[in-house]
Order: structure tokens, then C-alpha cells, then sequence
């Protein structure tokens, strides 16, 4: 009896061991800046920071190698939970333009792009977390963990008008939930966020480059090599604008000359004539401008091929109804935290594209789970 009591407790501390976590601080070696999105690799997971630097770990984990695409790499063997990160370049203005053929980069990277990246069907768990500011403040935050079946892990043209049919998101539950009541003179017809439909393409990088060369055909974009180091290349890049679209681009991407593989990609679409006719609860018409569409995609390397691990977006404009301006932002982040091969039949659970997350959840019950928030976040959380 007593062997057996023991080993019952010898199962429920070991249980308890393995799901006990650590809290790790990525900062800024210069200034002590928190780095937010700072990517943490260990052998099985891939893990994030939040706005404030910090990620929760699990306790059992030692090596690691973080990163970000501003700062250089380092690796860990999981004594420290504070580790600094340093720049590898500072002032973009400062650095000289150079003759980088950034549209053949890109379509090298398009055309190859079934061998540089994981392209077979595809189970990633993770987490998406949409944020909603109006005025600055924030309104809106959702965190809900999920599966993502990817049949391809690009884009597939061909079936763009049945995205379902190799892209899929499962419902786990959800983490936190929470939209500021506003009364009846509320200036929106709902808080800004994004729609599952809205993010198809942007999960897709190669989507997002097509982007950009089409719109540029006929366009000019210039480049500055602000870092290089064993075939590592940090690029500026900043195109002309499309008169007709009122578009450009600018951003920063990591490009590994040794795999002809874009690592990070950072890309700021600035629009002049994006907007969109709305209803307020009133009846009231106004108009919803865009005026940036910001998107990251992140990658981590493995046996040879490139995985998604990290995709934002952000959408910053305004609204203006009776000559008032009213500034949103409605943000997006889906994290990847682990991989496994899937098969081509997707998921058997799955959430339906053309609606809300929240309509996607019957009770819309709330299970909150070890999910390290921002001070920010956290307040918002528990402000009644």
C-alpha cells in the first residue's frame, strides 16, 4: 500500500515538474528595451514575446536560440531568464542605397518556393490573438487557441474562391475575451478587427509577394543592405508609388543567400484611396479609410525546409463621419507554436471562414489558460 502511494506521488510531482513554467525577459542590450516578437526556438516549440519582452516557458526547457529581426542571435542554455539581445544596425537614413535586385530576390523566392519551404499538409497549434485600439485606447482583445491545416503552406491561386479547401482553422477554446461596451451613439458599427476570411491570403507569404510585384510591374525599388554576415542580409527596401492605386511599399526583410530563403519579411502598404461605406447603429452612413496595412511573416528552419512560425497584421487608419476623424487600429497575430505532418482531408472541427471568431463560438465561454498578457492587456482584462 505504501509503494503504492508513493509512486502516485511520485507521478502527480513529476506531472506537476513538467507543467511548471518560467518567465523569460528578451531586452534591448543598448537601451534595456523590452523586444517584442522576439523568437524563441528550442528543440520541439516555438515560442514569442509579448509586448513587454516577456514569454512563458516551460520549465523543463534549456536550450534555446532567440532572436529578432533587428538584433543578432544568441543562444541560451536556459539558466538565465533575462537575456539582451544586440543591434545590428541603426539608422536606416544613415545607410547608403545599393543595387540589390530586390524583384528578381522575390521572384527567385516565388519560383523556388516549393523547395526553400515546407510545402506537404501541414497541423500547426498555436494561438490568434486580434487587438482592436479606437482612439489609442484599447477596445477589443480576443486570444483563443487553435489548430491551422495548411494542405500547401502557400497559396494556391487556382482554388483562391475555395480557400477551405487547403486552409482551415480549428477552435480550441478560448483564453481571454473582452470588447469595452460602448452606449448607443457608439461612433462604429462594430469595434475594427479582422474577419477569418480577411486573413487567408496574409498567412500565405508568397500571397503577399505576388502583391507586391504585380503592383510594382511598372515601378522602381530602391534598397539599402543595412547588415551582412555569413551570407545573412538585412534589406531596406521602398518602392515608388502606383499613382493609379495610391499604394507603396516599405519594409525590411532577412534573406539567407545560403538557402535563397527569406527568413522575416516586414512590409508596410501605405494606401491613400482604401476605404470602405459603412452604417452605424444609427442608420448613419461614414467612411472607413486605411491608411497602412502592416504584415510580418516569421520562419524557423528545420530538416532542411523553411516553417511559418510567426504572421501579424495591422491595419491603421481612421473613420470620419460629419468632418470627424476618429483613429482605429485593428491588429492580428497568429503564433505557430508546434508542427506536425498532417493529411490532405483537413479538419474534422473546424470553424467557418466567412464568420467572426466569436460567432464561431456557441457559448462564447472563456477558459483561461497560462497565457502571459502585457501590463496593458492585463489592465484592459480587468477593468470592469
Amino acid at each position: 500500500m505504501k509503494k503504492h502511494l508513493l509512486l502516485i506521488f511520485l507521478l502527480i510531482l513529476s506531472s506537476v515538474k513538467s507543467q511548471s513554467q518560467k518567465t523569460l525577459y528578451i531586452f534591448d542590450s543598448e537601451d534595456s528595451r523590452p523586444i517584442s516578437n522576439a523568437k524563441i526556438v528550442t528543440e520541439n516549440s516555438i515560442f514569442y514575446t509579448n509586448d513587454d519582452g516577456k514569454a512563458l516557458l516551460p520549465d523543463h526547457i534549456k536550450e534555446m536560440e532567440i532572436s529578432a529581426p533587428s538584433y543578432g542571435i544568441k543562444k541560451s542554455d536556459g539558466n538565465s531568464l533575462q537575456i539582451s539581445l544586440k543591434p545590428i544596425y541603426k539608422d536606416i537614413e544613415e545607410v547608403a542605397i545599393t543595387n540589390i535586385d530586390i524583384k528578381k530576390l522575390l521572384w527567385n523566392v516565388i519560383n523556388n518556393y516549393q523547395n526553400i519551404y515546407y510545402t506537404k499538409p501541414s497541423l500547426y497549434m498555436g494561438t490568434i490573438k486580434q487587438k482592436s485600439f479606437i482612439d489609442n485606447a484599447l477596445a477589443h482583445l480576443l486570444v483563443v487557441d487553435v489548430n491551422i491545416w495548411s494542405k500547401y503552406n502557400f497559396f494556391d491561386i487556382s482554388q483562391a474562391k475555395d480557400p477551405d479547401s487547403f486552409f482551415q482553422i480549428g477552435l480550441n477554446g478560448v483564453k481571454y475575451y473582452k470588447t469595452k461596451k460602448f452606449d448607443d451613439n457608439f461612433y462604429f458599427q462594430s469595434v475594427p478587427n479582422l474577419q477569418p476570411k480577411d486573413f487567408v491570403g496574409t498567412f500565405f507569404m508568397n500571397y503577399h509577394i505576388l502583391g507586391v510585384l504585380n503592383t510594382t510591374k511598372d515601378l522602381k525599388i530602391k534598397t539599402k543592405l543595412l547588415y551582412e554576415n555569413a551570407g545573412i542580409q538585412k534589406i531596406y527596401f521602398e518602392s515608388e508609388e502606383n499613382t493609379k492605386e495610391g499604394v507603396k511599399f516599405e519594409g525590411i526583410l532577412t534573406f539567407n543567400k545560403n538557402d535563397n530563403a527569406i527568413v522575416n519579411f516586414k512590409n508596410n502598404v501605405v494606401q491613400k484611396n482604401y476605404f470602405s461605406e459603412k452604417i452605424d447603429k444609427n442608420g448613419v452612413a461614414y467612411k472607413a479609410y486605411t491608411t497602412n496595412a502592416e504584415l510580418f511573416f516569421d520562419f524557423y528552419k528545420k530538416n532542411g525546409k523553411y516553417y511559418p512560425s510567426l504572421i501579424t497584421a495591422n491595419g491603421i487608419g481612421y473613420s470620419l463621419k460629419d468632418g470627424e476623424k476618429i483613429a482605429y487600429n485593428a491588429y492580428q497575430e497568429i503564433k505557430l507554436e508546434k508542427f506536425e505532418e498532417a493529411n490532405k482531408r483537413g479538419l474534422k472541427n473546424k470553424i467557418d471562414l466567412s464568420k467572426s471568431f466569436i460567432d464561431n463560438i456557441p457559448d462564447k465561454s472563456v477558459n483561461e489558460t497560462k497565457t502571459l498578457l502585457s501590463n496593458e492587456e492585463q489592465n484592459f482584462i480587468g477593468t470592469k
